[in-house]
């Protein structure tokens, strides 16, 4: 399990690689870390987000079944997976070190949007939608195969660039469908894999919890202008405890009205060689 996601994020940034979702180039600057620059293309990418928390007895299935996407062929050129951990059951002994309230009420607002009464974990959400037949994979296969089919209604740019203690970012957006053009936001997620934890209250008492795609920042909504353009700079901070070698960067569009997801991307973090 945990072999086929730490590929993807120790991959080396030192070349152009062209795949079926982004192209990555990174240039090397004077005085600086490389100049890594990535691309959608033309097909669309999907996104599922799992809603979870170590404070839930039935979540750490999803969290495995989420891991597993790579080894079993649902790479990221097909799906962008974050792992989004909510705060609210913390209050049942064990306070989960990766939830943040921001993450819940993100889930809220998805549940809000879609006509939802309640939130619930393990949840996840394809493409804005929720999804509740994870674990067959023909299902699954289906639903990704019918979004990869569609033609991106976006594009993506992004543009990192390694500092001392921090990576800056550089995002460029624009929405192809014109029907979205008015109505789309955009977001960028830093994402950690190889994670664990020895839980030693609550439901879970007892066990290590291994997680990966875990969502530590998200920036966002950022909103595009009328005709669908978004240009917008800004740093993330890495954490000391944070693995470099296992951050990635997650781009994508949203329509606000439905969450329908526009495009997608995801890339290694840029690193020094």
């Amino acid at each position: 399990m945990q072999t086929g996601t730490r590929e993807i994020f120790r991959a080396t940034v030192m070349c152009r690689t062209v795949g079926f979702a982004l192209t990555l180039t990174c240039l090397p600057l004077a005085g600086a870390g490389p100049d890594c620059e990535s691309q959608s293309t033309a097909r669309r990418v999907a996104v599922i987000e799992l809603y979870t928390s170590e404070g839930c007895n039935s979540c750490p299935p999803a969290d495995r079944w989420v891991s597993s996407l790579p080894t079993r062929g649902f790479n990221t050129d097909r799906v962008v997976p974050m792992a989004f951990h909510v705060d609210y059951w913390d209050y049942l002994g064990w306070r989960d070190r990766f939830a943040q309230a921001s993450f819940s009420a993100r889930q809220r607002a998805q549940a809000d949007r879609g006509g939802a009464r309640f939130v619930y974990t393990p949840q996840l959400v394809l493409n804005g939608a929720d999804f509740r037949r994870p674990y067959f994979d023909s299902g699954f296969s289906e639903r990704l195969t019918k979004a990869n089919n569609r033609a991106a209604g976006a594009e993506l740019r992004l543009v990192q660039r390694s500092s001392m203690g921090g990576i800056n970012i550089e995002l460029e957006s624009r929405v192809i469908e014109p029907s979205a053009q008015k109505f789309s936001e955009s977001y960028i997620a830093l994402l950690e894999n190889n994670l664990s934890s020895e839980v030693r209250a609550g439901e879970n008492s007892g066990k290590v919890l291994l997680h990966d795609f875990v969502v530590r920042e998200i920036i966002g909504p950022l909103r595009a202008d009328g005709s669908g353009r978004l240009r917008w700079s800004g740093t993330f901070a890495l954490n000391g405890h944070w693995k470099r070698p296992d951050l990635g960067i997650a781009a994508f569009v949203q329509d606000i009205r439905d969450g329908d997801v526009l495009q997608a991307l995801h890339v290694p973090l840029c690193r020094n060689p």
